[in-house]
């Protein structure tokens, strides 16, 4: 009968371990979730795994647990005493679908391209302010007028809020 067992990486080395595990005929599963970071002003979108050093790994339950514990990139197998951690299939197959259905969203910003914002935190609160783009999945870049002069900045969004449209009755 085949489980899915639960092993340790060695650190950011989990994908080294899925294909040494797979150069041995192990089927293994690492779910990522992507992740905007921001480095040298510009914005990336990177793969991480979403539980950094956890594989998850499908086998017999009369598996050779030398041969895997010696794969390269492998700490070892997640123990409870003497027992080796299982995961349930079904836990697997809702991680599997649910990266799929991730990888299938583009993420999406909470402002749009020429908004107008109002500012309201900072050394710019109260000013009037038009989104010009994302700035990873926390920062918005916004067009400002300070002092008769169009300035670019870089603001948290937690510190922006739509300008309320003024309907006139």
């Amino acid at each position: 009968m085949e489980n899915w067992y639960l092993l340790y990486s060695k650190p950011k080395q989990e994908a080294r371990a899925q294909q040494h595990l797979a150069n041995q005929g192990f089927e293994s599963f690492v779910p990522h979730i992507h992740i905007s970071k921001i480095r040298a002003g510009k914005t990336s979108t990177k793969a991480e795994p979403l539980f950094p050093r956890y594989i998850f790994l499908k086998a017999d339950s009369d598996i050779n647990l030398g041969a895997i514990r010696s794969t390269r990139g492998v700490a070892g197998f997640v123990k409870f005493g003497q027992t080796l951690a299982t995961v349930p299939a079904e836990l697997i197959r809702a991680l599997l679908t649910r990266q799929i259905q991730l990888q299938q969203e583009a993420p999406e910003h909470i402002f749009k391209p020429g908004q107008q914002l109002d500012v309201l935190a900072g050394p710019f609160a109260s000013l009037n302010a038009v989104f010009q783009q994302a700035d990873g999945d926390s920062r918005s870049i916004i067009l400002v007028n300070f002092l008769g002069q169009q300035v670019k900045l870089a603001i948290n969004n937690k510190d922006l809020a739509v300008t309320p449209s003024v309907s006139s009755n």
